[in-house]
Parts: structure tokens; C-alpha cells; sequence
């Protein structure tokens, strides 16, 4: 326990003893009370871990196109009737830009979508090419994040 945590719990005791005395508790309950609320803080504390929800990973990699980085994606997913949120589909679309970047295919440039489709299949494509204000369904994102992930060879620089 830190000191700051020890502050914390300090507050918290006097807090929870002062409105209880406000109430009109009697000083034993006040003080039972007041333990309670530190011995709950205590707990929460040690049975919530600080980590952020993330698998630890070595930021120190070279291969950017690791399957790590779509799992990372689907943490994300936020959807409204049944629809992918919209960072979410711009996060995947990243990604798939530079893996077809990779292969000289350019998901923006016109001239290039046959090749992007042929290398996405054509499902993915209308998925990753679809209009931002209207998200694909889950399920066709699912589709376009596994049409993506194979998208992971290539050689190192």
C-alpha cells in the first residue's frame, strides 16, 4: 500500500465517520462504518488489477503486420445495431492500407481496386470501402478482419 493510498483510505474513513456521525449514528456504528468503507477500498484494490485490459507486448517489434495488432483492433469494437463503429472501421482500414501498400496496391486509388479486391475478396473490400457514415454489420467487418489478417506476409526491410 502506497502512500497515497493510505491518504485515500484516510478520506475515505473520516468521510464515511462524519456523515455517518451527521445522520445521527451513534460513535460505535460511525466508527464500524468507517472501517467497513476502508476494508472495501482495500479489497477493490487488490482484487482489481491496474493493468489496462491490453496483452503486454513488446513495443520494440519489427514485424508490423502481427496478428497481435488485428486482435488489439477487436477490443474495440463498439457497435449500434449490430453495425461497427466507425474508429473501429477506420482503425482496420489502416491497417489493410498498408499491408496492400505492402504489395503496391493502393485502397484509395481507383486504378487499384480490382487488385485490392482480388487480394481482400470482394465482401471485405465493400466492407473496408464502405461509406463512414454507414459501418458494415459485424459480421462483414468479421469477414474483412480475417480477409486483413491474411494479409500478414511480407518480407523485412
Amino acid at each position: 500500500m502506497t502512500a497515497g493510498d493510505g491518504v485515500r483510505a484516510a478520506v475515505l474513513a473520516v468521510g464515511v465517520f462524519l456523515t455517518a456521525l451527521v445522520i445521527g449514528l451513534d460513535l460505535g456504528h460511525c466508527l464500524l462504518l468507517a472501517l467497513a468503507a476502508v476494508a472495501l477500498l482495500l479489497l477493490r484494490e487488490t482484487a482489481v488489477p491496474d493493468d489496462d485490459g491490453w496483452p503486454p507486448h513488446d513495443d520494440g517489434r519489427t514485424d508490423a503486420g502481427a496478428r497481435r495488432e488485428v486482435d488489439r483492433l477487436s477490443w474495440g469494437l463498439h457497435g449500434f445495431e449490430s453495425r461497427v463503429d466507425r474508429r473501429s472501421l477506420a482503425h482496420l482500414r489502416g491497417i489493410a492500407a498498408r499491408r496492400l501498400r505492402w504489395r503496391d496496391v493502393d485502397l484509395d486509388d481507383p486504378a487499384d481496386a480490382e487488385r485490392a479486391r482480388a487480394l481482400l475478396g470482394a465482401d471485405a473490400h465493400a466492407a473496408l470501402t464502405a461509406d463512414p457514415a454507414a459501418p458494415p454489420r459485424y459480421d462483414s467487418f468479421a469477414r474483412a478482419v480475417l480477409a486483413v489478417e491474411q494479409l500478414t506476409e511480407r518480407t523485412t526491410p
